[in-house]
């Protein structure tokens, strides 16, 4: 049944709506990814295998759902313990459409309802409602021997679980913390030959390009070599630091291997040197070299007992800073111009607000050359309904990092409990040490979530 009236309904939708992004929270199964099925209806034994599979009955509506309230407590030293309560509304619709084995449009929305009113800079109280255009894409080909996607789409350049330097035209980034949740693509048009076990890529990418000349171009090639798949990419856009890449996934024995290197001439980043006040200061003619390797590992024991998965990622960040001193006496100017921004005096206010013009958060972040990722979990442990799992962060060039654990209680009548605690470790100022050490405890509820 192909129930054509709601099917376009979610269509008019999936096309009229935009905003800010939702996210997912961790789940085991997404470390190692899940099998995809695709089930046919008895009409479709006429239809030749191939077809039926891209068909699909012409259209495909589904998505997810998910509500959970969290009440946390955090204690940080010298002052009383703080704490907290939020809820969590929100999902995806998605909308596959095949009209035939040829074309395919497909488009999902992001869905997030803020319960509690969230003001903005100018003490307005923002529309709780946000939406989001997570995908909007088409795909065809020519003489099926090159096949093209062209729209809003999802790219997965990289091969990195925690960090991923060789993605280098994903808009979004890989949140350490949670990094199962899907990353913003960009607007492109993918161009794909296939020849044997080889596949030859180029996107051209439109995000913020006002003219022909900005338009930017990535070509890409994915190859194996035995049990080891290799890509080699590159990336170059007027006014940018061009990038070359190289990614290698394999396996050793029980585990699943991988590395990521990437060399770029220049930075798009601003940096600071012993005088904050400075930046930002731009490094356009220097070489900046990225790499990362990492393992994943996943068991489990005829009895059920222990059905244990991990992964640990190593990260050398050439953009980083050798002396760290500079990025915290930064991190500090900027805590100093936002406190002279709230102050009385009128003149304080206007000289923050001309200085903090000059920041790009993002410049305070992924500021140490080497980086640690570490994640065990133990899924039914002991063949119980309890699950556990532990992530540590870990800036090693400034000593800093987050530990998070969480205990996922049974799940009954679509009800999922969980408990946990994070705290962070390092001196004020540097990447998580923030504003001194402190301990979270929470625990969360999820209600009736789920996928459709």
């Amino acid at each position: 049944m192909r129930r054509t009236s709601l099917h376009l309904t979610v269509l008019v939708l999936i096309l009229g709506l935009s905003g800010t992004s939702w996210a997912m929270d961790f789940d085991f199964d997404d470390l190692f990814g899940d099998d995809l099925f695709v089930e046919l209806e008895e009409d479709e034994a006429t239809i030749p295998p191939e077809e039926a599979l891209l068909r699909q009955d012409g259209w495909d509506v589904g998505g997810n759902y998910r509500f959970s309230v969290t009440t946390r407590r955090t204690f940080m030293e010298g002052i009383d313990p703080l704490d907290s309560f939020g809820t969590s509304l929100g999902g995806q619709v998605y909308l596959d459409a095949r009209p035939d084995p040829n074309f395919r449009v497909f488009g999902k929305v992001g869905l997030s309802y803020a319960v509690t009113k969230q003001r903005g800079a100018d003490g307005t109280v923002q529309d709780p409602l946000k939406l989001s255009l997570q995908e909007l894409f088409s795909d065809f080909n020519y003489d099926n021997k090159v096949f093209f996607r062209a729209g809003k789409q999802n790219v997965s350049w990289g091969v990195g679980y925690f960090f991923s330097p060789a993605d280098v035209i994903s808009i979004g980034r890989i949140n350490p913390l949670d990094p199962g949740v899907e990353l913003e693509g960009p607007v492109a048009l993918k161009a794909q030959y296939p020849r044997g076990s080889t596949n030859y890529y180029l996107y051209t990418l439109f995000d913020g390009v006002d003219s022909l000349d900005k338009v930017a171009l990535a070509p890409k090639m994915e190859f194996v070599v035995g049990g080891t798949e290799i890509g080699l990419g590159g990336f170059y856009q007027k006014d940018k630091a061009p990038r070359a890449m190289v990614t290698v996934s394999s396996s050793l024995g029980d585990f699943a291997v991988f590395g990521e290197a990437v060399v770029s001439k220049g930075s798009d980043k601003g940096f600071a040197d012993a005088l904050p006040m400075n930046y930002p200061t731009y490094k356009k003619d220097d070489l900046f070299f990225h790499a990362t390797a990492g393992a994943r590992y996943s068991h489990s024991d005829p009895d059920g007992l222990f059905n244990l998965t991990g992964a640990t990622q190593y990260y050398f960040n050439g953009e980083g800073y050798q002396n760290q001193e500079y990025i915290q006496g930064l991190r500090g100017y900027y805590a100093m111009l936002l406190a002279m921004s709230a102050s009385d005096d009128a003149v304080q206010r206007e000289v923050a607000k001309k200085e903090l013009v000059k920041f790009n958060v993002a410049d305070m972040s992924s500021t140490g050359m080497h980086y640690l990722a570490v994640m065990v979990g133990w899924n039914n442990l002991l063949n119980t309904k309890l699950s556990a799992s532990a992530f540590l962060n870990a800036n090693l060039s400034d000593g800093s990092g987050m530990v998070t654990t969480t205990l996922t209680l049974p799940t009954f009548s679509k009800i999922s409990p969980s408990v946990g605690a994070s705290f962070n470790y390092g001196d004020v100022a540097t990447e998580f040490g923030g504003l001194g050490k402190n301990t979270t405890v929470f625990a969360a509820i999820t209600l009736g979530s789920g996928s459709f």
